[in-house]
Protein backbone atom coordinates (compact mmCIF):
# COMPACT_ATOMS: atom_id res chain seq x y z
CA UNK A 1 0.00 0.00 0.00
CA UNK A 2 1.02 3.28 -0.91
CA UNK A 3 1.51 5.79 2.37
CA UNK A 4 0.67 9.52 1.87
CA UNK A 5 4.85 10.73 2.25
CA UNK A 6 5.47 8.08 -0.83
CA UNK A 7 2.90 9.57 -2.44
CA UNK A 8 4.16 13.39 -1.93
CA UNK A 9 7.46 12.08 -2.88
CA UNK A 10 6.16 10.54 -6.23
CA UNK A 11 4.56 14.31 -6.96
CA UNK A 12 7.36 16.18 -6.43
CA UNK A 13 9.22 14.15 -8.63
CA UNK A 14 6.39 14.53 -11.69
CA UNK A 15 6.60 18.12 -10.86
CA UNK A 16 10.30 18.17 -10.86
CA UNK A 17 10.44 15.71 -14.06
CA UNK A 18 7.27 18.58 -16.13
CA UNK A 19 9.88 21.13 -14.95
CA UNK A 20 12.88 19.83 -16.81
CA UNK A 21 11.20 18.84 -19.87
CA UNK A 22 9.91 22.43 -20.08
CA UNK A 23 12.78 23.64 -19.55
CA UNK A 24 14.61 21.46 -22.78
CA UNK A 25 11.68 22.23 -25.13
CA UNK A 26 12.63 25.97 -24.91
CA UNK A 27 16.30 25.24 -25.02
CA UNK A 28 15.76 22.82 -28.33
CA UNK A 29 13.64 24.36 -30.09
CA UNK A 30 14.95 25.02 -33.50
CA UNK A 31 18.22 23.08 -32.64
CA UNK A 32 19.55 20.35 -35.54
CA UNK A 33 19.24 16.66 -34.19
CA UNK A 34 20.78 14.17 -36.62
CA UNK A 35 19.64 10.59 -35.73
CA UNK A 36 21.40 7.58 -36.96
CA UNK A 37 19.14 4.70 -36.84
CA UNK A 38 20.55 0.97 -37.57
CA UNK A 39 18.01 -1.17 -39.33
CA UNK A 40 18.50 -3.84 -37.26
CA UNK A 41 15.80 -2.11 -35.51
CA UNK A 42 13.27 -1.93 -38.16
CA UNK A 43 11.14 -5.14 -37.17
CA UNK A 44 11.27 -4.41 -33.35
CA UNK A 45 7.85 -4.07 -32.31
CA UNK A 46 9.06 -0.55 -30.58
CA UNK A 47 10.29 0.43 -34.18
CA UNK A 48 7.13 2.41 -35.13
CA UNK A 49 7.04 4.05 -31.59
CA UNK A 50 10.61 5.21 -31.90
CA UNK A 51 9.53 6.93 -35.23
CA UNK A 52 6.62 8.28 -33.69
CA UNK A 53 8.97 9.72 -30.55
CA UNK A 54 11.12 11.12 -33.27
CA UNK A 55 7.54 12.95 -34.49
CA UNK A 56 7.44 14.29 -31.47
CA UNK A 57 10.93 15.69 -31.18
CA UNK A 58 9.89 17.28 -34.64
CA UNK A 59 6.59 18.29 -33.82
CA UNK A 60 8.38 20.20 -30.34
CA UNK A 61 10.42 22.52 -33.27
CA UNK A 62 13.72 20.17 -33.17
CA UNK A 63 14.82 20.44 -36.70
CA UNK A 64 15.59 16.19 -37.81
CA UNK A 65 17.58 14.71 -39.68
CA UNK A 66 17.83 11.03 -40.42
CA UNK A 67 20.26 8.49 -41.80
CA UNK A 68 19.43 4.63 -41.78
CA UNK A 69 21.96 2.34 -40.89
CA UNK A 70 21.63 -0.12 -43.52
CA UNK A 71 23.96 -3.52 -42.47
CA UNK A 72 21.36 -5.32 -41.80
CA UNK A 73 19.60 -5.12 -45.14
CA UNK A 74 22.78 -5.23 -47.40
CA UNK A 75 23.20 -8.90 -46.03
CA UNK A 76 20.12 -10.02 -46.43
CA UNK A 77 19.99 -8.60 -50.03
CA UNK A 78 23.95 -10.15 -50.46
CA UNK A 79 22.26 -13.82 -49.23
CA UNK A 80 19.51 -13.78 -50.96
CA UNK A 81 21.45 -13.32 -54.52
CA UNK A 82 23.96 -15.74 -52.90
CA UNK A 83 26.79 -12.97 -53.00
CA UNK A 84 29.69 -12.66 -50.32
CA UNK A 85 30.79 -9.71 -48.61
CA UNK A 86 33.65 -9.10 -46.85
CA UNK A 87 34.78 -6.40 -44.16
CA UNK A 88 38.37 -4.83 -43.42
CA UNK A 89 38.47 -3.70 -40.03
CA UNK A 90 34.95 -2.68 -40.33
CA UNK A 91 34.30 -1.28 -43.68
CA UNK A 92 32.73 -3.61 -46.11
CA UNK A 93 34.37 -4.30 -48.97
CA UNK A 94 31.77 -3.20 -51.81
CA UNK A 95 32.34 -5.27 -55.23
CA UNK A 96 30.68 -4.75 -58.69
CA UNK A 97 28.18 -7.06 -58.34
CA UNK A 98 27.41 -6.22 -54.81
CA UNK A 99 26.87 -2.54 -55.85
CA UNK A 100 23.08 -2.14 -57.33
CA UNK A 101 22.12 -4.61 -53.94
CA UNK A 102 23.96 -2.51 -51.81
CA UNK A 103 21.85 0.59 -53.18
CA UNK A 104 18.57 -1.45 -53.39
CA UNK A 105 19.09 -2.33 -49.99
CA UNK A 106 19.58 1.10 -48.86
CA UNK A 107 16.94 2.97 -50.45
CA UNK A 108 14.58 0.41 -49.21
CA UNK A 109 15.47 1.53 -45.80
CA UNK A 110 15.10 4.84 -46.23
CA UNK A 111 11.72 4.58 -47.47
CA UNK A 112 10.32 2.53 -45.39
CA UNK A 113 11.56 4.97 -42.56
CA UNK A 114 9.55 7.51 -44.50
CA UNK A 115 6.59 5.68 -45.19
CA UNK A 116 6.21 5.97 -41.27
CA UNK A 117 7.08 9.87 -41.12
CA UNK A 118 4.54 9.67 -43.74
CA UNK A 119 1.39 8.14 -42.42
CA UNK A 120 1.69 10.25 -39.28
CA UNK A 121 1.38 13.37 -40.97
CA UNK A 122 5.16 14.78 -41.19
CA UNK A 123 6.73 15.63 -44.39
CA UNK A 124 9.73 13.31 -44.68
CA UNK A 125 11.61 13.64 -48.08
CA UNK A 126 14.35 11.10 -49.43
CA UNK A 127 17.01 11.74 -51.39
CA UNK A 128 21.07 11.96 -51.81
CA UNK A 129 23.00 14.86 -51.35
CA UNK A 130 26.62 13.18 -50.78
CA UNK A 131 29.20 13.48 -53.09
CA UNK A 132 31.66 10.60 -53.08
CA UNK A 133 34.95 9.57 -54.14
CA UNK A 134 36.74 5.86 -54.40
CA UNK A 135 38.35 5.02 -50.97
CA UNK A 136 40.91 2.96 -53.42
CA UNK A 137 43.23 0.65 -52.94
CA UNK A 138 44.96 0.57 -48.76
CA UNK A 139 47.62 -1.15 -47.69
CA UNK A 140 47.12 -3.76 -50.43
CA UNK A 141 43.14 -3.59 -49.98
CA UNK A 142 41.05 -3.24 -52.78
CA UNK A 143 37.82 -1.80 -51.52
CA UNK A 144 36.09 -1.83 -55.21
CA UNK A 145 33.04 0.44 -55.03
CA UNK A 146 33.27 1.26 -51.17
CA UNK A 147 33.55 5.16 -51.21
CA UNK A 148 34.61 8.46 -48.98
CA UNK A 149 32.47 11.15 -48.77
CA UNK A 150 33.67 14.24 -50.32
CA UNK A 151 31.28 16.67 -50.31
CA UNK A 152 27.89 17.50 -48.63
CA UNK A 153 24.78 19.82 -50.51
CA UNK A 154 24.54 21.65 -47.31
CA UNK A 155 22.49 24.28 -48.72
CA UNK A 156 19.42 21.89 -49.77
CA UNK A 157 19.29 20.65 -46.62
CA UNK A 158 19.01 23.37 -44.76
CA UNK A 159 16.53 24.89 -47.45
CA UNK A 160 14.86 21.32 -46.71
CA UNK A 161 15.09 21.94 -42.67
CA UNK A 162 14.20 25.38 -43.19
CA UNK A 163 10.32 24.59 -44.61
CA UNK A 164 9.86 21.93 -42.11
CA UNK A 165 10.81 18.83 -43.79
CA UNK A 166 12.78 15.70 -42.43
CA UNK A 167 15.46 14.68 -44.75
CA UNK A 168 16.22 10.91 -44.86
CA UNK A 169 20.06 10.30 -46.43
CA UNK A 170 20.98 7.12 -47.33
CA UNK A 171 24.36 6.39 -47.19
CA UNK A 172 25.20 6.08 -50.95
CA UNK A 173 26.88 8.70 -52.76
CA UNK A 174 28.05 10.00 -56.64
CA UNK A 175 31.25 11.35 -58.05
CA UNK A 176 31.18 13.39 -60.61
CA UNK A 177 30.23 10.73 -63.33
CA UNK A 178 27.27 9.64 -61.29
CA UNK A 179 29.23 6.56 -60.37
CA UNK A 180 27.38 5.24 -57.21
CA UNK A 181 29.69 4.17 -53.97
CA UNK A 182 28.54 2.60 -50.93
CA UNK A 183 29.42 4.71 -47.95
CA UNK A 184 29.51 4.25 -43.62
CA UNK A 185 26.21 5.63 -42.27
CA UNK A 186 28.13 6.26 -39.54
CA UNK A 187 31.37 8.46 -41.49
CA UNK A 188 27.84 10.12 -43.05
CA UNK A 189 26.54 11.12 -39.49
CA UNK A 190 29.55 12.08 -38.11
CA UNK A 191 30.37 14.02 -41.11
CA UNK A 192 26.96 16.12 -41.22
CA UNK A 193 28.34 17.96 -38.31
CA UNK A 194 31.17 19.30 -40.17
CA UNK A 195 28.94 20.89 -42.11
CA UNK A 196 25.67 21.77 -40.51
CA UNK A 197 25.34 23.47 -36.29
CA UNK A 198 24.28 20.27 -34.94
CA UNK A 199 23.05 20.52 -31.10
CA UNK A 200 22.68 16.54 -31.37
CA UNK A 201 24.08 13.53 -33.00
CA UNK A 202 21.80 10.13 -31.95
CA UNK A 203 23.51 6.80 -32.73
CA UNK A 204 20.32 4.96 -32.18
CA UNK A 205 20.85 0.94 -32.21
CA UNK A 206 21.01 -2.27 -29.94
CA UNK A 207 22.84 -1.06 -26.71
CA UNK A 208 22.28 0.83 -24.07
CA UNK A 209 25.04 2.49 -23.65
CA UNK A 210 28.23 2.54 -21.97
CA UNK A 211 28.57 0.21 -18.64
CA UNK A 212 30.18 1.42 -15.54
CA UNK A 213 30.77 -2.39 -14.21
CA UNK A 214 34.41 -3.90 -15.46
CA UNK A 215 35.82 -0.74 -16.48
CA UNK A 216 39.14 0.65 -15.76
CA UNK A 217 39.51 4.06 -15.01
CA UNK A 218 42.11 6.73 -14.57
CA UNK A 219 42.50 10.42 -13.25
CA UNK A 220 39.71 11.79 -15.58
CA UNK A 221 37.42 8.86 -15.13
CA UNK A 222 37.68 7.68 -11.26
CA UNK A 223 34.14 8.97 -10.50
CA UNK A 224 32.28 8.40 -13.20
CA UNK A 225 28.37 9.51 -13.51
CA UNK A 226 25.78 6.38 -13.94
CA UNK A 227 22.20 5.68 -13.93
CA UNK A 228 20.17 3.29 -12.10
CA UNK A 229 20.82 0.96 -14.77
CA UNK A 230 24.42 1.03 -14.11
CA UNK A 231 24.94 3.03 -17.16
CA UNK A 232 27.68 5.68 -17.24
CA UNK A 233 25.32 8.90 -18.65
CA UNK A 234 28.12 11.47 -19.32
CA UNK A 235 31.52 12.02 -19.97
CA UNK A 236 33.11 14.73 -22.01
CA UNK A 237 36.02 14.35 -24.99
CA UNK A 238 38.98 13.77 -22.49
CA UNK A 239 36.97 11.15 -20.94
CA UNK A 240 35.87 9.46 -23.56
CA UNK A 241 39.44 8.78 -25.07
CA UNK A 242 41.09 7.89 -21.55
CA UNK A 243 38.05 4.93 -21.04
CA UNK A 244 39.16 3.78 -24.89
CA UNK A 245 42.60 3.55 -24.42
CA UNK A 246 42.58 1.47 -20.81
CA UNK A 247 39.08 -0.54 -22.21
CA UNK A 248 40.64 -2.07 -25.50
CA UNK A 249 40.06 -5.31 -24.33
CA UNK A 250 36.90 -4.56 -22.07
CA UNK A 251 34.54 -2.70 -24.50
CA UNK A 252 32.57 -4.44 -27.36
CA UNK A 253 33.00 -3.20 -30.78
CA UNK A 254 29.59 -1.71 -31.04
CA UNK A 255 30.58 0.32 -27.78
CA UNK A 256 34.28 1.66 -28.70
CA UNK A 257 32.92 2.46 -32.55
CA UNK A 258 30.81 4.71 -30.11
CA UNK A 259 33.20 6.39 -28.46
CA UNK A 260 35.39 6.83 -31.07
CA UNK A 261 32.91 8.62 -33.72
CA UNK A 262 31.37 10.57 -30.91
CA UNK A 263 34.93 11.99 -30.22
CA UNK A 264 35.33 12.74 -33.83
CA UNK A 265 31.81 14.48 -34.05
CA UNK A 266 32.36 16.33 -30.97
CA UNK A 267 35.61 17.75 -32.55
CA UNK A 268 33.63 18.44 -35.73
CA UNK A 269 31.41 20.56 -33.97
CA UNK A 270 28.28 18.66 -32.35
CA UNK A 271 27.62 19.55 -28.84
CA UNK A 272 26.47 16.41 -27.92
CA UNK A 273 26.61 12.76 -29.06
CA UNK A 274 24.23 10.02 -27.74
CA UNK A 275 24.34 6.58 -27.77
CA UNK A 276 20.83 5.38 -27.43
CA UNK A 277 18.86 1.57 -27.16
CA UNK A 278 16.14 1.99 -29.80
CA UNK A 279 14.23 -0.95 -28.21
CA UNK A 280 13.75 0.52 -24.92
CA UNK A 281 10.32 2.13 -25.35
CA UNK A 282 10.86 6.01 -24.86
CA UNK A 283 14.51 6.20 -24.17
CA UNK A 284 15.23 9.17 -26.81
CA UNK A 285 12.86 11.22 -25.29
CA UNK A 286 14.27 10.50 -22.20
CA UNK A 287 17.53 11.24 -23.76
CA UNK A 288 16.32 14.56 -24.81
CA UNK A 289 13.85 16.19 -22.15
CA UNK A 290 16.19 14.83 -19.30
CA UNK A 291 19.71 15.44 -17.84
CA UNK A 292 20.08 12.14 -17.13
CA UNK A 293 18.53 9.79 -20.17
CA UNK A 294 18.95 5.95 -20.62
CA UNK A 295 21.94 6.08 -22.81
CA UNK A 296 25.49 7.59 -22.67
CA UNK A 297 26.44 10.91 -23.89
CA UNK A 298 29.21 12.29 -24.84
CA UNK A 299 29.78 16.34 -24.84
CA UNK A 300 31.88 18.37 -26.51
CA UNK A 301 31.20 21.69 -24.28
CA UNK A 302 30.14 22.49 -20.90
CA UNK A 303 27.52 19.56 -19.71
CA UNK A 304 27.28 20.13 -15.50
CA UNK A 305 29.30 20.99 -13.03
CA UNK A 306 29.63 22.55 -9.61
CA UNK A 307 29.64 26.11 -9.82
CA UNK A 308 29.35 28.98 -7.49
CA UNK A 309 26.04 30.07 -6.96
CA UNK A 310 24.57 33.33 -8.67
CA UNK A 311 21.29 35.33 -7.19
CA UNK A 312 19.55 33.79 -9.75
CA UNK A 313 20.19 30.67 -8.88
CA UNK A 314 18.18 31.23 -5.12
CA UNK A 315 14.42 30.13 -6.37
CA UNK A 316 15.88 27.03 -7.71
CA UNK A 317 18.20 26.26 -4.36
CA UNK A 318 14.98 27.10 -2.44
CA UNK A 319 12.69 24.49 -4.57
CA UNK A 320 15.35 22.15 -4.13
CA UNK A 321 16.03 22.55 -0.33
CA UNK A 322 12.04 22.43 0.63
CA UNK A 323 11.40 18.89 0.57
CA UNK A 324 14.47 18.37 2.60
CA UNK A 325 12.96 21.37 5.04
CA UNK A 326 9.44 19.24 4.69
CA UNK A 327 10.90 15.82 6.37
CA UNK A 328 13.09 17.69 8.62
CA UNK A 329 16.43 16.90 6.84
CA UNK A 330 17.44 20.16 6.81
CA UNK A 331 17.24 23.62 8.65
CA UNK A 332 14.17 26.38 7.70
CA UNK A 333 16.49 29.04 4.80
CA UNK A 334 14.96 32.16 3.30
CA UNK A 335 15.90 34.36 0.07
CA UNK A 336 17.40 36.76 2.61
CA UNK A 337 19.82 34.08 4.79
CA UNK A 338 20.63 32.53 1.54
CA UNK A 339 21.78 36.09 -0.50
CA UNK A 340 23.71 36.88 2.55
CA UNK A 341 26.07 33.85 2.56
CA UNK A 342 25.69 33.69 -1.39
CA UNK A 343 29.02 33.22 -1.53
CA UNK A 344 29.69 30.28 0.12
CA UNK A 345 27.01 28.06 -2.25
CA UNK A 346 27.58 26.38 -5.06
CA UNK A 347 24.89 24.95 -7.01
CA UNK A 348 24.84 21.70 -9.95
CA UNK A 349 24.10 22.40 -12.77
CA UNK A 350 22.91 20.34 -16.15
CA UNK A 351 22.58 21.90 -19.03
CA UNK A 352 22.51 25.69 -17.11
CA UNK A 353 19.60 23.93 -15.15
CA UNK A 354 20.02 23.26 -11.44
CA UNK A 355 19.60 20.21 -9.66
CA UNK A 356 21.66 20.28 -6.40
CA UNK A 357 23.45 22.79 -4.00
CA UNK A 358 25.55 22.97 -1.34
CA UNK A 359 27.71 25.26 1.02
CA UNK A 360 30.92 25.80 2.75
CA UNK A 361 30.77 27.84 5.60
CA UNK A 362 33.82 29.54 7.35
CA UNK A 363 34.27 30.21 10.82
CA UNK A 364 36.04 32.51 13.03
CA UNK A 365 39.47 30.46 13.86
CA UNK A 366 39.93 30.07 10.30
CA UNK A 367 40.69 26.96 9.98
CA UNK A 368 37.47 24.60 10.62
CA UNK A 369 34.62 24.97 7.64
CA UNK A 370 31.10 23.81 7.88
CA UNK A 371 29.60 21.58 5.13
CA UNK A 372 25.72 22.37 5.42
CA UNK A 373 22.53 22.45 3.02
CA UNK A 374 23.47 19.71 0.46
CA UNK A 375 20.35 19.00 -1.28
CA UNK A 376 19.72 17.20 -4.96
CA UNK A 377 16.26 17.55 -6.61
CA UNK A 378 13.67 14.72 -6.37
CA UNK A 379 14.47 13.04 -9.83
CA UNK A 380 18.36 12.88 -9.56
CA UNK A 381 18.49 11.63 -5.77
CA UNK A 382 19.98 8.38 -7.20
CA UNK A 383 22.47 9.93 -9.92
CA UNK A 384 24.91 10.43 -7.48
CA UNK A 385 25.16 14.77 -7.77
CA UNK A 386 25.43 14.61 -4.28
CA UNK A 387 28.35 12.86 -4.06
CA UNK A 388 30.01 15.15 -6.74
CA UNK A 389 28.81 18.02 -4.84
CA UNK A 390 30.16 16.95 -1.38
CA UNK A 391 33.67 15.71 -3.02
CA UNK A 392 33.60 19.58 -4.44
CA UNK A 393 33.05 21.17 -0.97
CA UNK A 394 35.60 18.59 0.89
CA UNK A 395 38.19 19.59 -2.41
CA UNK A 396 37.69 22.93 -2.06
CA UNK A 397 37.91 23.43 1.97
CA UNK A 398 41.46 21.66 1.12
CA UNK A 399 42.86 24.35 -1.23
CA UNK A 400 41.14 27.17 1.54
CA UNK A 401 43.73 25.39 3.91
CA UNK A 402 40.80 24.09 6.45
CA UNK A 403 42.46 21.62 8.65
CA UNK A 404 39.00 20.21 9.08
CA UNK A 405 34.86 20.00 8.42
CA UNK A 406 32.23 19.28 9.94
CA UNK A 407 28.42 19.20 9.45
CA UNK A 408 25.04 19.11 11.78
CA UNK A 409 22.61 16.02 10.69
CA UNK A 410 19.78 14.55 12.12
CA UNK A 411 19.35 11.17 9.41
CA UNK A 412 21.95 11.43 6.71
CA UNK A 413 24.89 9.77 8.94
CA UNK A 414 25.48 6.55 6.86
CA UNK A 415 25.52 8.50 3.86
CA UNK A 416 28.34 10.95 4.98
CA UNK A 417 30.72 8.13 6.49
CA UNK A 418 31.91 7.14 2.84
CA UNK A 419 33.26 10.50 2.52
CA UNK A 420 35.63 10.16 5.46
CA UNK A 421 33.47 11.58 8.31
CA UNK A 422 33.63 10.61 11.79
CA UNK A 423 31.43 11.36 14.57
CA UNK A 424 32.22 13.87 16.79
CA UNK A 425 30.63 16.11 19.54
CA UNK A 426 29.25 19.56 20.38
CA UNK A 427 32.71 20.09 21.50
CA UNK A 428 34.45 19.86 18.19
CA UNK A 429 32.38 22.61 16.87
CA UNK A 430 33.81 26.36 16.85
CA UNK A 431 32.55 28.58 19.66
CA UNK A 432 30.03 30.48 17.68
CA UNK A 433 28.52 27.41 16.70
CA UNK A 434 28.30 25.70 19.71
CA UNK A 435 26.80 28.71 20.94
CA UNK A 436 23.99 28.25 18.94
CA UNK A 437 23.65 24.79 18.71
CA UNK A 438 19.81 23.62 19.14
CA UNK A 439 19.99 20.92 21.39
CA UNK A 440 16.36 20.59 20.83
CA UNK A 441 16.96 19.18 17.09
CA UNK A 442 19.82 17.51 18.77
CA UNK A 443 21.63 17.11 15.31
CA UNK A 444 24.45 14.64 14.99
CA UNK A 445 27.91 16.17 14.81
CA UNK A 446 30.39 14.90 12.08
CA UNK A 447 33.86 15.54 11.46
CA UNK A 448 36.46 15.34 9.05
CA UNK A 449 40.18 15.67 9.45
CA UNK A 450 41.81 17.24 6.31
CA UNK A 451 45.00 17.43 7.56
CA UNK A 452 47.88 15.06 5.75
CA UNK A 453 44.53 14.09 3.59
Amino acid sequence: MTSVSDFSEQKLERASFIREVFSYIHRFKGQLFILKIEDSLMNHPLFPVLIRDIIHLHRAGIKVVIIPGTRKSIDDQLKVWNIDSSFHEGVRLTSEAALPLTELASLGVAQKIMSYLTADGCRGIQGNWISARSLGIIDGVDFMRTGRIERIQKDILESLLAENFIPIIPPIGWNKLGHAYNISSTELATELCKYLQVGKLFFIGNEDGVHKDGLITGPKTQYLDSNESGIVSAIDIEQAEELLSLNAEHLNYAQKDYLANAIRACKAGANRVHLVNGETQGSILEEVFSGRGEGTMVYANQYSCVRPASIDDIPDILQIMQDYIKKGYLVPRTSESISKQLSDYVVYSIDNAIHGCGALHCFEDGQTAELAGVAVAANYRSSGVGDVIVRHLIATAKMRGFKSIFLLTTQALDWFYPFGFRDGSVEDLPQSKRESYNYKRNSRVLVLSLENS
